[in-house]
């Protein structure tokens, strides 16, 4: 009887055990997806490397992580749409995501849909409608390339590939290519750290140094852009700007017969001078000029931002 009871009483602590596992796990997902959620940039990354050009400096990429309804996929599904050079119709990348805990695993699994036809779908974050109806049965998932995440103390997880597992046959190069990736995820950053080879080991993309594209969270703001066209004293004003403040930035023209281009930008910048000092700017720029005509800043966590020059005037605000 004592036997009995006492491999019971084990059998309780096991299934007490798994339940507490899996428990924690589906508390991690829930937790890594609320940092996961938004939208990331490395201008910060970009600007330090302009200064101090390493041997292979990084491109400059923006990552856009929305959360949208698409039951067929499961209950955590992401549209993602990355971008270079700050121009969001510079489009290199968007994909489905989703996310599952996964318990043989012991990690968050995340599985990677692409589309035949990416321009299709191109802004869904914006237009979700374009969407609507989407099986994964319309959509290629190569088996192997799925990204694992594990929490990694407080503060980050760590998102890896299995070594080698991720094959894909590459119509462009005609050879297979192996793609591996290492990530980190905190409340306000992403580093990204995918690379590719092919078979024979040559380097296909990434950087080759191994030192990750380290995205910083960007906050979006709502602008507007006045600019006087020339002597007539008429304006021409441009409002419902989406900018964000890594880096965003818009176009403005004015009117008339001499028609100048102008650009409004957004970014966090680290200013050194008696210790670093981040602070959020905006400055106007007139194409084809590489200094700005003006600027302004104030603190990172600002929720307001304005300039006026008389002759032209800006200003953002935060979502």
């Amino acid at each position: 009887m004592l036997r009995t009871r006492c491999h019971a009483f084990f059998v309780i602590l096991i299934l007490a055990a798994a339940g507490a596992a899996a428990g924690t796990l589906e508390a991690d997902l829930e937790l890594m997806l609320s940092w996961f959620e938004g939208e990331f940039d490395n201008h910060l990354q970009v600007l330090e490397e302009e200064e101090n050009p390493p041997e292979q400096p990084h491109e400059w990429i923006h990552s856009i992580f929305t959360r949208v309804e698409l039951p067929a996929f499961g209950e955590h599904v992401f549209y993602v749409e990355q971008y270079t050079d700050g121009d969001p119709t510079k489009i290199y990348r968007n994909r489905i995501y989703t996310f599952v805990a996964d318990d043989e695993n012991e990690a968050i699994k995340l599985a990677i849909y692409s589309f035949a036809d990416p321009a299709a779908f191109a802004g869904a974050h914006l237009e979700p409608a374009k969407l609507e109806g989407l099986t994964p049965g319309q959509l290629r998932t190569v088996p192997g390339c799925e990204v694992f995440w594990r929490r990694d103390g407080e503060t980050r997880f760590i998102g890896y590939m299995e070594d080698g597992a991720c094959r894909v046959d590459s119509e462009r190069l005609g050879t297979t290519i192996i793609i591996d990736d290492d990530l980190v995820l905190t409340p306000d950053e992403i580093w990204i750290g995918d690379r590719a080879t092919d078979v024979e080991g040559n380097w296909v993309f990434g950087n080759r140094a191994g030192i990750q594209h380290k995205l910083k969270r960007a906050r979006l703001f709502d602008c507007w852009a006045a600019v006087r066209n020339g002597s007539d004293g008429e304006w021409s004003l441009e409002r419902g700007l989406r900018l964000h403040d890594q880096g965003g930035r818009a176009a403005i023209s004015t009117l008339g017969d001499s028609p100048r281009s102008f650009r409004l930008e957004l970014e966090q910048r680290v200013y050194e001078g008696g210790g670093e000092v981040p602070v959020l700017k905006i400055a106007l720029y007139e194409d084809g000029v590489e200094e700005s005509l003006a600027y302004s800043w104030t603190d990172t966590d600002a929720d307001r931002i304005g300039m006026n020059l008389r002759w032209a005037q800006g200003g953002c605000t935060a979502r």
